[in-house]
């Protein structure tokens, strides 16, 4: 049986949305407030999240429900609307469906994330004795991070150390045509195949990364 990981991500902080402020007109850039706007006509309810220019704070709205009946929104769900509840902004702000329908282009260069992992190193890996070692991906967020950011982060490689390990085998992920070019997603599994990883270990002269 292979001996598996996790490794947990989480993001410390929401991407900014690349648009052009209409008021001071020096900025490009929006951040996140964790504010909603609710709007109540007749016998509908639209909710917007409030993101806010990084220069002079003008607001724009992205969409999370249109023209809905108030009977259709869960009350706990709608709760946390008129209670601004931070957690489901930054929900939304990851949302895809909720990307996707507002058209938001968003800039990811300052995103800044948790890993959860336990520090396992080449060494260890050769003592457990075992073919094969997976480390599985756990996140419930959109990050637009590669693949092979967290790889190198989590065992502490060089870039050339990783493109060397991957063109050798060692390093690999089931179904994937290019794991250079892979971001991460939820489920996404990272196999380390030990008899590989010992040829070229002994061959590097080296111990361990």
């Amino acid at each position: 049986m292979n001996i598996h990981y996790v490794w947990e991500i989480t993001p410390k902080n929401i991407p900014l949305l690349k648009r052009k402020c209409s008021k001071c007109g020096n900025s490009n850039l929006y951040y996140c407030s964790n504010k909603f706007r609710l709007n109540s006509q007749k016998r509908s309810i639209d909710v917007w999240l409030i993101y806010k220019c990084v220069n002079c704070d003008n607001t724009c709205n992205v969409i999370i429900l249109s023209r809905t009946k108030p009977e259709l929104i869960n009350k706990a769900l709608y709760h946390k609307f008129c209670h601004n509840d931070k957690a489901t902004a930054r929900q939304y702000a990851f949302d895809p469906e909720t990307i996707r329908k507002n058209s938001m282009d968003l800039d990811y260069s300052n995103m800044e994330y948790d890993i959860v992992h336990d520090n396992i190193t080449f060494a260890d890996m050769l003592n457990m004795n075992d073919d094969l070692i997976e480390f599985e991906v756990k996140t419930n967020f959109n990050l637009n991070l590669k693949l092979t950011a967290v790889i190198r982060q989590c065992f502490n490689l060089s870039l050339s150390q990783l493109e060397k390990m991957i063109s050798a085998g060692i390093i690999t992920v089931a179904s994937l045509s290019s794991l250079k070019k892979c971001r991460i997603k939820n489920g996404i599994t990272i196999s380390v195949h030990c008899d590989k990883l010992k040829t070229y270990l002994e061959k590097d002269g080296r111990g361990e990364e």
